[in-house]
């Protein structure tokens, strides 16, 4: 009798467990696909916060603010020559910047109505590139093109990990994750940790673990002028991707990271004179946004 429950009771586990184990053995693509003719509308947010406390009374200090809000109408396009295109037509567009608490966003060039054109290569980085320049200061073409920079290069299964690191050496470096880098204040080099979290039918979900850091000079806005500084600074982020498999498209996306360090600018003095360094403290935080509305 004993032997008969035991029996029909590990016959009942295998029955529940084949599924899980089936939906974790699944491999899938998470390769974006947009075809001639597909439309996706996307809301897409961003915002990058950075504020430097002074050390000492000559200490550097500055408070910059940049936020822009659009919808977009995604479509593929097939060009003369047959190649796939990615047309991005801004149907509603908000930015602004302040410094120090005051609007510095100067008389804006509307979007709205505006394309922001681009091909993706094999590994997801956009190539042959065309938008107005407005979506290039406001970091709404650059996050754009990230769309595709997080995707891994073969099919992967539930917990199955991938991941990148790009030493960035400019304001418009590609990080491998969803976001517009050349809004920050300071560059920095990031490292990136992909995860498949789960399938649910043909929902994915993906996570991601950024590490950010800078050891080198870079350029900060203040209200007197841009600055030239050496930031010793560190952060980290996070990053979800909620992607439909059937579709091949983004449901959603967000990324937030911190980043903080030190500061130090060498100002000029006359000759003969003892150098006088300026330092200060850098916090800041970025969330970078996009939803499927359609």
């Amino acid at each position: 009798m004993r032997n008969t429950k035991g029996l029909i009771l590990g016959l009942v586990f295998s029955l529940i467990a084949s599924p899980i184990a089936s939906a974790q053995a699944r491999q899938v693509s998470l390769k974006p696909v947009l075809k001639p003719g597909q439309e996706n509308r996307y809301v897409i947010n961003i915002s990058v916060d950075t504020r430097v406390t002074p050390t000492g009374a000559n200490g550097i200090a500055t408070v910059v603010h940049k936020e822009s809000t659009a919808t977009v109408l995604l479509s593929g396009v097939a060009s003369d020559k047959g190649d796939l295109l990615n047309e991005a037509v801004v149907e509603a567009f908000t930015t602004r910047t302040t410094l120090d608490g005051v609007d510095t966003s100067g008389p804006e060039t509307s979007l709205v109505g505006r394309k922001i054109e681009y091909q993706l290569d094999s590994q997801g980085r956009a190539v042959r590139v065309s938008f107005p320049p407005t979506a290039g200061e406001t970091g709404l073409a650059e996050l754009l093109f990230s769309l595709a920079r997080w995707v891994p290069s073969n099919d992967v299964a539930v917990g199955q990990t991938w991941g990148q690191s790009i030493a960035i050496d400019s304001l418009t470096g590609d990080y491998g994750y969803i976001s517009a880098p050349s809004l920050a204040e300071i560059p920095k080099s990031a490292a990136v940790s992909y995860r498949l979290s789960s399938l649910d039918g043909d929902k994915a979900v993906i996570d991601g673990a950024i590490t950010l850091n800078q050891n080198g000079s870079g350029s900060l806005t203040t209200r007197q002028s841009r600055l030239n500084v050496t930031a010793i600074a560190e952060g980290k982020g996070n990053t979800r991707v909620e992607y439909d498999l059937s579709a091949g498209r983004i449901i959603a996306a967000t990324t937030e990271t911190s980043f903080e360090g030190r500061l130090m600018n060498m100002a000029p003095t006359r000759e003969g004179e003892k150098l006088q360094p300026r330092e200060g403290s850098i916090v800041e935080t970025a969330k970078f946004s996009i939803k499927l509305v359609q």
